[in-house]
């Protein structure tokens, strides 16, 4: 797969970026017409959805380089250079939430009528990101062949199990060595493997694994050569899809912008989507024992509730 749609040169017309401005398009396009049919003025939504996109690039973007200060310290001003990649979605919720409060208490909107104006697009949006992310080779997940049981864990076990596999077989951690035992794997079916006083089989579990090409040295393709890994970009892209659906038929009704609940809604559809991809993704950020995205979407998922609660009740 191209990650650009037009080269000129050094130049790249990237798909990822394209997948985001045809986010906001939508977005503008259809909150417009529903803050006119809700009687406030086209520009002043317009504003609002561009100022709160600015604020979750630069919140995605601190997010991410705070889970990474170590190399951002060491590399100061590649901390600007967005086209690296590099923005948390967790980081990006919250800045664009900011941004969104001062920009409504400013213009005196109802927060809650913004955000069910426009959070329906926003999950859109992430879904289309997400063709961007497989564009790019990137927000990928762990190779195919890893047991559920060290997938599915609190705790990401998946390093501390990979450097078992790669000792046990005697491979070395680089492409060379993940092209051998991904070999090894194809030629004797399934390989055995002790961790932690347990045997665990290597073989191939699912049948929709991705593999990314050596031509554009993708993060995906560099971190674990041409292995199938889970994709869990579309993973993400599809369950983001369907309930973006559900958040785009309750916007469709003018009595639920207001209410909250599709502000509620957004966070705990996310929450659970980002929550149980969150088990397949080999780039996850760490807080302690815990993943990072399991935290953040704890949080979202309480909020979430507590807002559809306590706006039901104001509202009765």
């Amino acid at each position: 797969m191209y990650p650009y749609l037009i080269k000129f040169g050094s130049f790249e017309l990237r798909i990822y970026s394209l997948m985001y401005l045809l986010a906001i398009i939508i977005a503008l396009y259809f909150c417009k017409k529903k803050s006119i049919s809700l009687g406030y003025k086209k520009d002043l939504i317009e504003n609002a959805i561009i100022i709160t996109f600015i604020g979750a690039i630069v919140g995605a973007r601190f997010y991410y380089v705070l889970f990474n200060y170590g190399y951002y310290r060491e590399h100061f001003f590649e901390i600007f250079a967005l086209w690296q990649g590099g923005l948390a979605i967790h980081g990006g919720i919250i800045g664009g939430f900011i941004a969104a409060i001062f920009y409504c208490k400013y213009k005196k909107i109802s927060l809650f009528a913004f955000g069910d104006m426009i959070l329906p697009f926003l999950l859109l949006g992430q879904a289309l990101g997400r063709f961007g992310n497989f564009t790019n080779g990137e927000a990928h997940g762990v190779p195919t062949f890893i047991p559920p049981s060290i997938i599915f864990s609190l705790k990401n076990r998946f390093y501390d199990f990979w450097n078992v596999v790669l000792t046990t077989f005697d491979v070395e951690n680089s492409y060379r060595g993940f092209h051998k035992l991904y070999q090894m794997i194809k030629d004797k079916g399934q390989l055995k493997v002790f961790f932690e006083g347990k045997a665990y089989i290597l073989k191939e579990y699912v049948p929709w694994g991705v593999k990314f090409p050596e031509k554009y040295m993708s993060p995906a393709y560099r971190q674990f050569d041409s292995m199938p890994l889970h994709p869990t970009f579309f993973y993400e892209m599809i369950l983001n899809f369907i309930c973006a659906g559900i958040l785009i038929y309750l916007w469709k009704d003018n009595k639920n912008i207001g209410k909250g609940t599709i502000v509620g809604l957004y966070l705990i559809f996310y929450a659970i989507i980002r929550g149980f991809v969150t088990f397949f993704r080999a780039d996850d950020l760490m807080i302690g024992y815990f993943r990072a995205p399991h935290i953040a979407s704890f949080i979202m998922l309480i909020i979430g509730f507590l807002i559809i609660f306590v706006r039901g009740k104001n509202l009765q």
